[in-house]
């Protein structure tokens, strides 16, 4: 691990290999960077260098009083300043789930920084869908409400999870300890960061933005996400750059760096070996 002071709090990050070719990770709504620990292991250390970043609030990073202090933009601004602080440049960029929206947010922001955009399983960079409210008492009791689910549901998912952590290596699996690192931030979210989190996911407009991106974008997610279905990813997708990729895994469900990690760590070498080169040849061809 390793940690950076930026201008309003301290991150904590986690750096992956030695490559030229550079990737940032960015979780979602109450996960950690341990989320992509086994897909940063699963790239390989001489041609990659990865980091994952927790977000303010999650893991070792530090977190502000106030709820005001969390959500996408406010994650998207952090990351930026990290990479700023890194000296990096021309690196993919990947976001899982809420995280989806906060790279969404970041790549409208600063597109010329980036060379390529990865949503996996992502928010809808509209937020909800129409009809629900977007500030005042109403938007308060929704998020009262949601939370309350989640706080309802979280105990029940943490077993689930903790029963099959085990991998094949035992206790010193690498995803043994990353799930059971996982599961401890996720416990430990402060719930200010939760709050401010859904608040700005649920008013958040970046559609007409992120239809103009000039980078290789590519949406993946697995088939049996019951948190972000498959028909909410496709609307995310439409809402994309026409020549945006779309890769489903099936049978993996919302966290597809949890289920299925190797898989991913190899579709993100092709998109970033293959797809991102060939898409620059045909923008100079044209």
């Amino acid at each position: 691990m390793a940690f950076a002071q930026l201008s309003k709090v301290r991150l904590e990050y986690f750096p992956h290999g030695a490559g030229p070719q550079k990737v940032v990770f960015v979780h979602g709504f109450e996960a950690s960077a341990q989320i992509w620990a086994m897909t940063q292991a699963a790239l390989p250390a001489d041609r990659y260098t990865s980091i994952a970043i927790n977000n303010r609030g999650a893991g070792g990073s530090e977190a502000p009083p106030d709820e005001a202090d969390f959500g996408v933009q406010v994650f998207a601004a952090d990351a930026f300043e990290l990479v700023s602080q890194l000296g990096w440049k021309d690196f993919t960029l990947v976001g899982h789930s809420l995280g989806g929206a906060t790279v969404a947010q970041f790549a409208v922001d600063h597109p010329s920084l980036i060379k390529g955009l990865v949503l996996l399983d992502p928010s809808d960079p509209d937020g909800y869908r129409p009809g629900l409210p977007t500030e005042g008492p109403e938007l308060d009791a929704l998020i009262d409400r949601r939370m309350a689910v989640r706080n309802q549901a979280q105990s029940e998912t943490q077993a689930r999870t903790a029963a099959g952590a085990a991998g094949p290596g035992g206790e010193d699996d690498l995803r043994t300890r990353s799930l059971r690192a996982l599961m401890a931030d996720i416990r430990a979210a402060p719930e200010r960061r939760l709050r401010g989190s859904m608040r700005s996911m649920m008013t958040l407009k970046l559609g007409e933005r992120v239809k103009t991106l000039p980078m290789p974008v590519l949406v993946a997610g697995g088939d049996n996400d019951t948190t972000i279905p498959v028909a909410a990813m496709l609307a995310t997708w439409a809402k994309y750059p026409p020549g945006t990729g779309l890769h489903f895994w099936h049978r993996a469900g919302h966290s597809p760096n949890i289920d299925c990690p190797e898989e991913l760590a190899a579709l993100l070498q092709l998109f970033i070996e293959k797809t991102i080169p060939a898409k620059a040849r045909a923008a100079v061809a044209a």
